[in-house]
């Protein structure tokens, strides 16, 4: 149970509420749309007194977010109901720490989100494959970015791959085998910060090798369709995203 006031204090509401609130006309340049004009103070008069679990502020966050929307647009959620139009497919890792759309100040609709353990990318994973189907074949979204970040649980734990079991060690394999490959090269690096982000641009690199060859993405292009393969790491520790310049097109 957290208070109203430990809830700020966390800078929580910042993560639900920060870059959601801009009309879906707000699709071109980011500095013309509207942020959320409530003041903190005026969002925690809104919430019952009292303790809260997280899930039930959230939802509670969630009442004020589409209220104050609708203040500013009536039309705010009906203008979603007509399709979506992003320009990006963002593949990025799960961690509750690198939310698209925060980190890069977008507003809903203009980014196609996968997100799983590690940004990771295999030929024979249908999920990520069905994402990258539908952006390439229904969307025809032109650029794909594989994001990591610094500081990745997913990344650490392939380099300590025999301590995991199940579908964790199953997924981390690849991984694994990438830091085996270049161990040598890592090992001779710090440890912590330096293998870890020497380890996670190598991973990124990966995938968008992986993603850049894939048959679909291969057929696309073919037939003239413009299809960008991009690699980025985000650094937690200063909120900026460093381009790989690994670009596959």
């Amino acid at each position: 149970m957290v208070s109203i006031k430990s809830f700020f204090n966390i800078a929580a509401i910042a993560t639900v509420l920060s870059g959601v609130n801009a009309a879906p006309k707000c699709v071109k340049r980011v500095v013309d749309c509207p942020r959320h004009h409530l003041t903190p103070q005026e969002i925690e008069a809104m919430i019952p007194a009292g303790n809260h679990t997280l899930t039930e502020m959230v939802l509670e966050y969630n009442k004020i977010w589409s209220n104050d929307n609708l203040s500013f647009d009536p039309n705010y959620f009906k203008n979603f109901t007509g399709g979506q139009y992003p320009g990006l497919t963002w593949i990025g890792c799960s961690d509750s720490r690198v939310p698209s759309d925060t980190l890069t100040e977008t507003v809903p609709g203009q980014i196609f989100t996968h997100r799983n353990i590690a940004n990771s990318v295999s030929e024979d994973d249908i999920n990520s494959l069905a994402v990258l189907q539908y952006t390439i074949d229904e969307l025809k979204v032109q650029d794909i970015v594989i994001s990591g970040h610094t500081y990745c649980g997913g990344i650490n734990a392939a380099m300590n791959a025999t301590a995991f079991n199940g579908p964790i060690a199953k997924w981390i394999q690849p991984i694994a085998d990438l830091y085996e490959a270049n161990r040598a090269q890592i090992d001779a690096l710090s440890p912590g910060y330096e293998r870890n982000y020497a380890l996670g641009k190598l991973n990124v690199k990966r995938v968008v090798d992986i993603v850049g060859n894939l048959e679909m993405v291969k057929t696309a292009r073919e037939e003239g369709q413009i299809v960008r393969v991009h690699g980025w790491i985000y650094h937690m520790e200063t909120g900026l995203i460093e381009d790989l310049k690994v670009t596959n097109e």
